[in-house]
C-alpha cells in the first residue's frame, strides 16, 4: 500500500518539478566539494597565511592573499568575499585579490561588507567601513605601482611610486570594475557606477560616474534613514 501511495505521488509531480529534482540531485556531488572548500579549507588556508578574519565570514571559492612580513589584512565580522568564477550572476573577471605588499601596510574590510573578484592593494592603507558592497572587477590601489619617471621605471620599476591612503566609509556602493585610486575618500552613503575611475574624494551620498569621475547625482534617502 505505501509503495502504490508513493508512485502515485510520484505521478502526480509535474514534468517542471521533476526536471528540478532530478538537476538537484546531479549537482549534489559537485556542490560538496565546493562547500568544504568554502566553509573548511578556506578559511585554514586563508589563517596559516596571515588573514585576520572575524566571525562569520564567509568565502566562496579561494582569494588570492599577498601579506609580507609586518602588514596585515583585517577582516570584521560577517565580511563576504567571492572569488569562484560563477559566484556572482554579473560575472566573477579572477578571485578576490588582497595584497598588503609592503612592511606596515594594512587592510582593513568593515562588518557585513562584501565583494566580488575585487583587487585591493596597499602600500600605506586601505580602509573599508561597515556595509560596504563592491560589485566585479572592481581596483582598489592607494599607490601607482611604478614610478613615473621613466629613469626609475629602468632602475626601479616597483619602487619610489606615490602612495596614499584610500578610505572608504560605511554603506558605499561601488559598481562594477570601478577603479578607485590613491588618496581618495568615498563618504558615507555614496555610489560609485560602474567603470568609474575615481581620482578625487566624493562626498557623503553623492553619485559619481565616468573617467574621471563626476558627480551625476545625489542618493535618495528615506524617511527612517536620515543623514
Amino acid at each position: 500500500m505505501r509503495c502504490q501511495l508513493r508512485n502515485s505521488n510520484m505521478l502526480m509531480l509535474s514534468p517542471g518539478k521533476l526536471r528540478r529534482i532530478l538537476v538537484r540531485g546531479l549537482k549534489l556531488p559537485w556542490q560538496i566539494p565546493a562547500y568544504l572548500v568554502d566553509r573548511v579549507i578556506a578559511r585554514v588556508w586563508l589563517r596559516l597565511q596571515g588573514l585576520e578574519c572575524g566571525p562569520g565570514c564567509r568565502f566562496v571559492g579561494i582569494p588570492v592573499v599577498n601579506i609580507v612580513p609586518g602588514a596585515r589584512i583585517i577582516l570584521g565580522i560577517n565580511v563576504g568575499i567571492l572569488s569562484r568564477f560563477n559566484s556572482n550572476p554579473r560575472g566573477t573577471p579572477h578571485p578576490t585579490i588582497l595584497s598588503a605588499a609592503k612592511t606596515g601596510a594594512v587592510i582593513e574590510i568593515g562588518d557585513h561588507s562584501g565583494m566580488t573578484g575585487t583587487s585591493i592593494i596597499a602600500r600605506e592603507r586601505v580602509t573599508i567601513g561597515k556595509w560596504v558592497q563592491i560589485g566585479p572587477g572592481v581596483c582598489i590601489s592607494d599607490n601607482d605601482a611604478h614610478p613615473l619617471d621613466p629613469n626609475l621605471r629602468r632602475q626601479r620599476p616597483t619602487r619610489d611610486h606615490r602612495c596614499a591612503p584610500v578610505t572608504i566609509e560605511d554603506d558605499v556602493f561601488i559598481g562594477t570594475r570601478a577603479l578607485i585610486l590613491k588618496g581618495v575618500t568615498i563618504g558615507t552613503g555614496a555610489v560609485v557606477g560602474a567603470g568609474a575611475v575615481v581620482t578625487k574624494s566624493v562626498k557623503p551620498y553623492e553619485i559619481v560616474a565616468g573617467n574621471p569621475a563626476r558627480v551625476v547625482g545625489t542618493v535618495p534617502i528615506s524617511q527612517d534613514q536620515p543623514r
